[in-house]
């Protein structure tokens, strides 16, 4: 092999090897802690705020990059709003009945770094989930639109930059 090719090679393998994935944070080097310091619901389910309280916790725990703790310790205090809920039809069958629906989920998240006193992240997302009801309940889709509402909330802001 001719030596401009190996060292083309050798060029090509390290950009590849730079260009990695990586799971680990991208948060500033002094965010440790978070608190969840309200969830409040502007929707007419009142279960959807119990259910994120419940999970949310939850999910931090699970992702370990930010350590649950108290509002007078947190490195970052985390605020949610529910903004909207929303049931409706998703699939028809040929008599134009119904047969699946999607549940739709959406939040406004504010995350406020208490450290250097500044908002860290303010943004809204959203989770969508489809059932059959012949297999699925609501609230079954509702528990699994809130865990993925509550995952895509710590992404969010374990990748906000």
């Amino acid at each position: 092999m001719p030596k401009a090719s190996i060292i083309s090679l050798l060029i090509i393998c390290l950009f590849i090897a730079d260009c990695g994935y990586s799971t680990r944070s991208l948060l500033p080097s002094h965010l440790h802690t978070i608190a969840i310091i309200s969830i409040d619901n502007s929707t007419a389910q009142p279960s959807i705020a119990e259910e994120l309280a419940l999970t949310l916790p939850r999910i931090f725990n699970s992702d370990r990059n930010l350590r649950i703790t108290s509002a007078e310790q947190a490195d970052l205090t985390l605020s949610v709003l529910i903004t909207s809920y929303s049931r409706s039809g998703a699939a028809y069958d040929a008599d134009q009945k119904i047969f699946a629906y999607e549940i739709s989920i959406s939040a406004q998240i504010e995350a406020q770094d208490q450290i250097r006193n500044e908002t860290f992240y303010s943004g809204s997302v959203t989770s969508r989930v489809s059932y059959n009801p012949e297999t699925k309940t609501e609230e079954a889709a509702i528990s699994e639109a809130v865990d993925k509402l509550c995952r895509e909330i710590v992404r969010q802001i374990i990748t906000a930059w």
